[in-house]
């Protein structure tokens, strides 16, 4: 039986397929959908959104008045938005800057803290610790090394409180409303160029909340003025150097008209009779006047002589210690315009080349009159023909010098020095004055028509 082979089986199918494969090669091919073309993005630029507002509307716009007054005056934005960035008023600062202090420390009270035996200890080792710098910044400037150690310790107690407050925050505060705006801007301006010129880390510039700085305390506009680079290394640094600090302290003293070698002062004794009245830091004299006035020093010796003009200073009248002041004392005075400043650095220094304390006793029965009853004695002076200046609870030297007029026009030591007993003898005399000028309005008569 013949078999036939599958080969020649299959050939009729495969030359189907092969047929199929032909048509469908040449038949033409689909066109490939096109793409739909993109639409291209087009970049606006958008101006970054103003600084978030810190809540406060007025310093807001502080902020922006400053921004531009101080690009005007060549600082560069990014050091103004740098300096600036998150500020915002100080609520602690707003209180210090809005309310004054209902009583003031008597003098004697501030000698004690200022001068006490702690801060002597401290002065004496840091005066031993840097003797060497010491001794070169003196040769340099002129300034005894004891002064300045003074001012050393009551600024910042040797370095160990500088202030804590962000210092551009503090000043903005200060700067935007309140009291001392006009000495707050001026400041903020400068503080910004400090931070431009001396790229000190931010974190880094701190403060008391009045916007002093450093070991000295410097404010920026003094900083600008009167900084020195006490060490040597190029950079000037107040919170971290003490040289720099006392570099710093001694070139404004030296600016300011420091007489080398020559003292601030010394306690006198003044003899019975007096003329109070003449005894005023403004009302300097040759030292052979007074010395001819009876003015001795206080171990009961002719004063040295000399032809140089002194001043008799008592800070709590007739009744506690009196001072011989020479020009030195005025240029402390340019440090801090506080007397009683001026005379915590003037005994810190003396006591801590060894003399002993203030002989005279301090009249520590006198009670602190409060800030009411000092405005009181403003107006009281004024009722009475004596002009005090504006009554503000501060009695300055206008102040003084009206109450020594009073003094004299009631035949009594004229030593200028507030009392409590001195203000019952005004309120009195003040209210007679009050009786005199608008007696009782008199009756009106009951007309009947």
């Amino acid at each position: 039986m013949l078999r036939c082979p599958c080969s020649l089986a299959r050939l009729p199918r495969l030359a189907v397929l092969v047929a199929l494969l032909a048509i469908t090669a040449c038949a033409p091919t689909a066109p490939k959908p096109i793409p739909t073309p993109q639409v291209p993005v087009v970049t606006i630029p958008v101006p970054p959104p103003p600084p978030p507002s810190l809540g406060d509307p007025k310093f807001d716009a502080f902020l922006a008045q400053a921004r531009t007054e101080a690009l005007d005056a060549g600082i560069t934005a990014a050091t103004f938005d740098s300096a600036t960035a998150g500020i915002a008023p100080i609520p602690a600062i707003i209180a210090m800057n809005a309310n004054q202090p209902e009583f003031t420390k008597p003098v004697w009270s501030y000698l004690d803290a200022a001068v006490s035996v702690r801060r002597i200890r401290d002065a004496q080792f840091m005066l031993a610790r840097t003797g060497e710098v010491l001794d070169r910044i003196a040769a340099q400037y002129g300034v005894p090394k004891e002064i300045l150690v003074a001012v050393w310790g009551l600024e910042s107690d040797y370095g160990a409180d500088s202030g804590s407050f962000n210092l551009f925050a503090a000043l903005a505060t200060l700067a935007y409303d309140g009291p001392r705006a006009g000495y707050a801007k001026p400041e903020f301006l400068a503080a910004l160029r400090i931070y431009q010129e001396q790229h000190y880390a931010l974190s880094e510039m701190v403060g008391s909340w009045a916007g002093a700085f450093g070991q000295s305390q410097f404010t920026p506009t003094t900083f600008l003025k009167y900084a020195a680079d006490g060490d040597g290394d190029g950079q000037i640094d107040l919170w971290h150097s003490a040289p720099d600090a006392l570099a710093s302290a001694a070139r404004l003293l030296t600016e300011q008209g420091w007489a080398r070698d020559q003292p601030w002062g010394y306690e006198v004794s003044l003899p019975n009779g007096f003329a109070y009245e003449d005894a005023d830091l403004d009302n300097q004299k040759p030292l052979s006047e007074w010395t001819a006035r009876g003015v001795k020093t206080i171990g009961g010796e002719a004063l040295p002589s000399s032809d140089a003009n002194a001043a008799i200073y008592f800070p709590a009248g007739a009744r506690g210690p009196a001072f011989a002041v020479f020009a030195n004392f005025s240029v402390i005075l340019k440090y801090n315009n506080a007397a009683s400043y001026a005379l915590a650095v003037a005994l810190l220094a003396d006591r801590m080349a060894g003399a002993g304390p203030v002989h005279h006793a301090w009249p520590q029965d006198e009670r602190t009159l409060s800030r009411s009853e000092r405005i009181t004695f403003q107006t009281d002076l004024a009722m009475l023909g004596f002009d005090p200046g504006t009554p503000d609870g501060v009695l300055g030297r206008k102040s003084r010098a009206a109450l020594r007029q009073y003094q004299k026009s009631k035949a009594i030591i004229a030593d200028g020095f507030p009392t409590a007993a001195l203000l019952a003898m005004l309120d009195a005399d003040a209210a007679r004055k009050n009786q005199a000028v608008t007696p009782d309005s008199p009756a009106v008569p009951d007309v009947r028509w």
